[in-house]
């Protein structure tokens, strides 16, 4: 029997309609680009702590707005928290790794 892939659902829809785009950027000589692209839109849609076998909400996924600036990301700052805070903050970012690992 064939793999079905990991990308199922509303996520294999969003990068099978990546496809044309990639396409041309290969052409243009901007991969690198257009990949960085694809990715933070496909992010936006699909957050890392959400697992591949949960699927978003239609709701959720009407409200993204490409155009919208990132969030920044988690810096934990090890001179501003205590041990155990900085302990338990490099826990949650270690689950999210893990948990990302698990649905490959």
């Amino acid at each position: 029997m064939v793999h079905p892939g990991t990308f199922q659902g509303s996520r294999k829809e969003f990068l099978i309609g990546e496809k044309m785009k990639y396409r041309a950027a290969v052409a243009g000589g901007f991969v690198k680009d257009a990949i960085a692209d694809i990715q933070r839109r496909y992010f936006k849609r699909f957050p890392i702590d959400i697992p591949h076998s949960e699927e978003p909400s239609p709701e959720h996924l009407a409200a993204v707005d490409d155009s919208e600036p990132e969030p920044e990301p988690l810096v934990l700052d090890k001179e501003n928290l205590s041990p155990e805070e900085y302990e338990e903050q490099m826990k949650k970012l270690e689950a999210l790794v893990t948990l990302r690992k698990e649905v490959m």
